[in-house]
């Protein structure tokens, strides 16, 4: 696969700069995060409705699929499904198991072990986040593009930013008053008042726990405020000493970023559940070859 330029720099030559650096950090908060993969919710997982909003936008009954990570809830998706993963941890410890009709590989979603324009679908849950730079995002749409046939089709799950960051005080005023549906829903709040300027909308995750620290820090008080479980809270720990890098770009700009890979971009909703506003899906059909 040849991959289309990106200014002075190639998607195959970031894919090489990303693996050796960034991607071994992701790896290892990946596999840190599979120990408490339990203990979260949404909306870092997709609830059923937001699994359904991949079949209703992509109509996936029929289609070969790839998924980006090892997401269990998008497991049942497609006719047939190979799912690629950089963290073994992530695939021995969450993934549902290799079957007849779906498996998981330890992978680069940069490099997708398939043929040029062979695939009906691709998706994933979340993955634009869990890339640090605007250009990773970019790389990783022409890599999308690059495997699609001419009639695929994908979709991603954002975890988009507002356009203005929100503010600390009113996001700590709103969770103690009980408006915060989940606390993972409340870390994904309190990440989106820090990121950082365009085009990365980029947070370091470790500043996500110091950020909750300073905003909250009474666990218990919180506990008592809201009914979530320390276990649930603590959660957060996992971020502190992670060197992962988060984006939390607004659902228009990451649009703009696709446009420049597909021919068809739009925005869907994907459910009513806490944050979902936030959490739309990025549908993409189109693919420029």
């Amino acid at each position: 696969m040849r991959p289309p330029e990106l200014g002075f720099i190639s998607v195959l030559h970031y894919a090489c700069k990303y693996n050796a650096g960034l991607g071994v950090w992701m790896t290892d908060h990946w596999n840190a995060i599979r120990g408490h993969w339990q203990l979260l919710g949404p909306p870092l997982r997709p609830p059923a409705e937001a699994v359904e909003a991949y079949e209703r936008e992509l109509d996936l009954s029929k289609a070969h699929v790839i998924l980006l990570g090892v997401t269990p809830e998008l497991a049942g998706l497609g006719t047939t499904m190979m799912a690629v993963d950089e963290s073994s941890d992530m695939i021995a410890g969450i993934w549902p198991g290799d079957t007849a009709l779906r498996k998981a590989i330890n992978g680069d979603w940069l490099d997708l072990p398939v043929s040029d324009a062979s695939i009906d679908a691709v998706i994933g849950d979340g993955c634009l986040s869990a890339l640090g730079l605007s250009t990773a995002r970019r790389a990783l749409f022409a890599a999308i593009a690059g495997v699609l046939r001419t009639g695929g089709r994908a979709g991603l799950r954002l975890f988009a930013g507002p356009e203005t960051p929100d503010d600390p005080a009113a996001v700590r005023a709103l969770a103690l008053s009980g408006g915060v549906s989940t606390f993972h829903e409340l870390k994904w709040r309190v990440a989106m008042t820090a990121t950082g300027d365009a085009p990365d909308h980029a947070i370091p995750v470790r500043t996500i726990a110091e950020r909750f620290d300073a905003l909250f820090p009474d666990r218990k008080e919180l506990s008592a405020r809201t009914g979530w479980d320390l276990p649930t809270i603590g959660t957060i720990d996992v971020y502190r000493n992670s060197p992962a890098i988060y984006t939390f770009a607004p659902a228009t700009a990451l649009a703009s970023e696709a446009e420049a890979f597909f021919g068809d971009v739009r925005i869907a909703l994907t459910g009513s559940y806490g944050l979902a506003e936030r959490c739309p899906l990025l549908v993409l059909r189109a693919p420029r070859h």
